[in-house]
């Protein structure tokens, strides 16, 4: 299956780079790219909904001429909620990362990555999962830390985060920790793809889009 995406991105030679490096990866099709998020949602308005059947993957640099990447993001999301939405910038600072996983971006990733690794963590995108930089999940943990949970603060009677398996409870606390997919599946000794069907439940009982979100709501409201 061939992935069709979209980057929102001002800075011509990086929209060139992305051409080159999608050219050679089979599962994914840059089909188009946009220099502002004015762009974007101009061509969604344009094309009456269209959108939806061509996009399955948007990325969005956060520094952007007008509307900003996060506005943009928020608006994408909007509009097309089947489509996934990956932060592709040089920022690291925890703001930044907090305020686009809130306006629904389902993953951070740092343009130094090489590219290799971008594509691994775009496929896992399109299978589930939620990435972050090494670097934005260290300091994103770090911060949700110091926060600690809020007094008082727990899930209610009904609220499905009580229905959290043992399992679940074990790969939770593995996301809270920054392991990967790989590592949890190994200290767990389950497969990578049973990690990442134990990850789309939490998802669904912590009602979270992603894994910031949920190491989030874990460490406000003592979880693990």
């Amino acid at each position: 299956m061939t992935h069709r995406v979209v980057a929102v991105e001002d800075d011509r030679r990086y929209r060139e780079s992305l051409h080159t490096l999608f050219r050679h990866t089979a599962d994914f099709d840059l089909t188009a790219t946009f220099g502002s998020g004015e762009a974007a949602l101009e061509h969604l308005r344009a094309t009456e909904g269209g959108g939806p059947d061509s996009w399955d993957l948007v990325l969005m640099d956060l520094e952007l001429p007008g509307m900003s990447g996060i506005e943009a993001t928020e608006r994408i999301r909007r509009s097309l909620p089947a489509v996934s939405v990956v932060v592709l910038t040089v920022f690291e600072d925890p703001s930044n990362v907090l305020r686009a996983i809130c306006a629904g971006a389902d993953g951070y990733l740092t343009k130094g990555q090489p590219p290799d690794e971008l594509i691994a963590e775009l496929r896992s995108v399109m299978e589930g999962g939620s990435p972050l930089s090494p670097a934005v999940a260290r300091t994103v943990l770090q911060l949700l830390r110091r926060l600690g949970p809020e007094p008082g603060a727990g899930p209610g009677p009904g609220d499905p985060a009580l229905d959290l398996t043992d399992r679940e409870r074990e790969v939770l606390g593995c996301l809270v920790d920054g392991r990967s997919y790989k590592r949890t599946a190994t200290e767990l000794g389950i497969s990578k793809n049973t990690v990442r069907s134990h990850v789309r439940s939490i998802y669904d009982k912590l009602q979270v889009r992603n894994v910031a979100q949920a190491v989030s709501r874990a460490l406000r409201e003592g979880l693990v």
